[in-house]
């Protein structure tokens, strides 16, 4: 196998087998780098870009932009990749505590027919997220102004 076919160092293992251990996670990049360190495995930041990018290339992993700064989360992807489960559903971005959730709605498949078949134009849901706030986050908020 050719290095840019996957070549697979120690690091790009440690990422990918982490990512692989904590399947349902959207990590950033600066949370699996002090993740790598508490297991024992530390890295520096560049190389866990870099294995990111790798991973998310080889369709691995499944990059969420977070903001409109360049921010981002990943997310391991493997098997439900190629089924395309990651892939057809839509995310929740809490603009309080962050956290990135899945949205599997028909309502909003609905939607997406409806602009395919009436605006000719085709939505991607593994890429659309909705803002807003989570209900911890609202709970919370309200609990503070009692």
């Amino acid at each position: 196998m050719s290095r840019k076919d996957g070549y697979q160092t120690k690091q790009k293992a440690r990422v990918l087998d982490f990512l692989e251990q904590h399947p349902a996670q959207h990590i950033t990049a600066a949370e699996l780098l002090h993740a790598l360190t508490e297991n024992g495995t530390p890295m520096g930041s560049a190389t866990v870009y870099r294995q990111l990018e790798k991973l998310e290339a080889q369709g691995l992993v499944r990059r969420y932009s977070l903001d409109d700064r360049g921010s981002a989360c990943w997310q391991y992807a493997g098997a439900e990749a190629q089924s395309g489960g990651c892939m057809n559903h839509f995310h929740l971005k809490c603009t309080v505590c962050g956290t990135l959730f899945h949205l599997d709605c028909d309502h909003l498949h609905e939607i997406a027919s409806h602009v395919a078949a009436e605006h000719g134009f085709c939505i991607d849901p593994s890429r659309t997220v909705f803002y807003g706030v989570c209900e911890t986050c609202a709970n919370a908020a309200s609990e503070e102004t009692e």
